[in-house]
């Protein structure tokens, strides 16, 4: 019984970290439609400076995510 109680608190950490990196993630893309609206910095400098390829700055810009 220990083992599945080690892995039910397992699981849930899991949960709450997929739940706050989620919450990052969207914190971060906020501020990549910011920055790429009142900035003249290019999808390049952008995805450098998030940390993320041009395709996902585009999609972020496009509003797909």
């Amino acid at each position: 019984m220990t083992a599945l109680g080690d892995l039910e608190k397992l699981a849930a950490q899991v949960r709450k970290a997929s739940q706050a990196l989620d919450a990052l993630r969207q914190q971060r893309d906020q501020l990549i439609r910011d920055v790429r609206r009142s900035t003249e910095h290019t999808v390049p400098e952008i995805a450098e400076a998030a940390g993320v390829s041009q395709a996902t700055v585009k999609t972020v810009i496009r509003g797909v995510r």
